[in-house]
C-alpha cells in the first residue's frame, strides 16, 4: 500500500494504569500506538495490549503489553491469553474469509463494515458501538465505503469449535 493509501484515521491514544511503590494508583504511560500494515492492501492496525495468560498478572508493572508477540492463530492473539487490537480498513477493501480459535469481541468505532459469513449472508454495521461476537466461525470483513472504517477487537484464546466430530481449527481462504 502506498503512503497515499494509508489510513487517514489518527493513531490511537493508549493510557495504561498501574501502581507506584507505595501502592497508589497512577498512570504508568500515556501515548499513541502507531498503526502497522497487515500485509493485506488497505488493512492496518496494531495490538494495543496482549496478555500472556488468563487470569493475567496485574503485578507486571514494567511490562508493556505491546512488547509481547502474539503466538495465536494468524498472529492475532496469545495462546492462553488475550489481545486488544484495532483495525483500520480502506473503502472498498475486504479482509479474506478466516477463522481463529478465539472468542472475538468486535466493536465498531467509525465508518461502516459488512460482516460476510460462510453461508453467504451479509450484515451491515454502521452505528459506532455496534458489536459482533465471533465464536470460531469463518467470516470476512468488507468496507462498503465511502470512508475508512475502524473497529476494536478483544480476542480471547478459546478451544476450537466442534461440529459433530469435526474440529473447526484455524483457516484462511484467499
Amino acid at each position: 500500500m502506498s503512503s497515499s493509501d494509508a489510513s487517514p484515521l489518527p493513531d490511537l491514544r493508549r493510557v495504561v494504569t498501574g501502581h507506584n511503590d507505595a501502592g497508589i494508583a497512577i498512570v504508568r504511560s500515556d501515548g499513541t500506538v502507531p498503526r502497522k500494515e497487515s500485509g493485506f492492501a488497505g488493512v492496518s492496525g496494531n495490538p494495543l495490549w496482549i496478555t500472556d495468560k488468563v487470569p493475567t498478572d496485574d503485578n507486571t508493572g514494567d511490562v508493556d503489553g505491546t512488547t509481547r508477540t502474539a503466538d495465536g492463530d494468524l498472529g492475532l492473539f496469545m495462546h492462553n491469553g488475550t489481545a486488544l487490537r484495532y483495525t483500520d480498513l480502506a473503502p472498498g477493501t475486504r479482509v479474506p474469509m478466516h477463522r481463529t480459535t478465539s472468542l472475538d469481541y468486535n466493536v465498531l468505532i467509525k465508518g461502516k463494515i459488512i460482516l460476510e459469513m460462510e453461508d453467504g449472508s451479509e450484515t451491515l454495521f454502521e452505528t459506532p458501538g455496534d458489536v459482533v461476537i465471533q465464536r470460531g466461525t469463518i467470516h470476512a470483513w468488507r468496507n462498503p465505503g465511502p470512508g475508512w472504517t475502524r473497529w476494536v477487537t478483544v480476542l480471547v484464546d478459546a478451544k476450537p469449535a466442534v461440529v459433530g466430530d469435526k474440529v473447526l481449527g484455524t483457516e484462511i481462504r484467499a
